[in-house]
């Protein structure tokens, strides 16, 4: 028993890590937007992000070829990522990394319990009916909706940040629906492998080279959003699942938020509104009530 609580310690101190690296990978990617254009940026993340996870891959001692069914999974699973980091990057261009790392991080298992619902045609209990409505109030809060108009949505970056947030509840979904018939480390190295090539195609008329032109500050910025947070955090946070229980491992990615502002304050000196303050906790409340019920249903 001690041995076991020893081991659980640990890998609460991993995923607390881990999850740092999603909070300040939202700070990188608002610095990396500065250096080049985004095909570029995303095509480095795919290839040292795979790169390093293929080691994990093989200490996992588990299968490196994909079963032929789940190509098309594969496929789709990158191309879902590939949008994603499109509009993650565009977003924290030109709006603020905190306001991204606070919403899309929110309207994630939000909008995957609404889309879930009209797909599978699933009844929403009146609790989360409540919580939908709170997070539905916070991300208004957060946009600031009553001041958008058609310039200001595209200038504040919350049109990126929306479609990023979609496109991982995509990939949410999509991943689910995977697992029946391949494991998921093998799955995330080939998502990776396959974003690579998905990105090439979107930066092969660039310069992609010109990268080891750049300071150290541009590949600092580089090797914790790739290897950082998606690598290492990734890897971490689906082996906390199998250790921890996903009741307990999923209830750490309420740090995200909190540790983006963080340093989005810190890095970047970005300064945090009362709105995105009350809006994000509304959404984290939100996130809360929601797990409540799908942790009793898991036990």
């Amino acid at each position: 028993m001690p041995l076991q609580k020893d081991v659980d310690f640990k890998f609460q101190m991993l995923l607390v890590l881990a999850m740092m690296t999603w909070g300040l990978s939202w700070t990188n990617g608002k610095i990396l937007g500065n250096y080049n254009s985004v095909e570029i940026i995303i095509l480095w993340r795919f290839f040292f992000a795979a790169l390093f996870f293929f080691p994990i891959l093989i200490i996992s001692k588990v299968s490196i070829l994909p079963p032929l069914i789940s190509i098309p999974s594969i496929t789709l699973n990158a191309s879902l990522i590939t949008f994603y980091n499109i509009f993650y990057f565009a977003g924290t261009k030109y709006g603020y990394a905190s306001t991204g790392g606070v919403l899309v991080t929110t309207l994630n298992p939000i909008l995957t319990t609404i889309i879930l619902g009209l797909l599978f045609k699933k009844r929403i209990p009146e609790k989360d009916w409540f919580a939908l409505i709170l997070a539905v109030i916070g991300s208004s809060l957060i946009t600031q909706i009553w001041n958008i108009n058609q310039s200001l949505i595209i200038k504040t970056g919350n049109i990126y940040f929306l479609g990023a947030s979609l496109s991982w509840v995509c990939v949410t979904i999509n991943t689910s629906i995977s697992k029946k018939y391949i494991n998921y480390m093998t799955y995330t190295f080939w998502s990776f492998f396959f974003g690579f090539l998905i990105s090439f195609l979107f930066a092969s008329n660039k310069n992609i080279f010109i990268v080891f032109d750049y300071d150290w500050i541009f590949w600092t910025n580089l090797i914790i959003i790739s290897i950082g947070a998606m690598a290492f955090g990734q890897s971490i946070y689906f082996k906390a699942t199998s250790i921890l229980g996903p009741q307990k491992a999923s209830s750490y990615i309420l740090m995200v938020p909190i540790t983006a502002v963080f340093f989005a304050i810190i890095l970047l000196g970005e300064s945090i509104n009362y709105f995105t303050m009350l809006g994000g906790s509304l959404s984290l409340i939100a996130i809360l009530i929601i797990n409540k019920k799908t942790n009793r249903n898991l036990n």
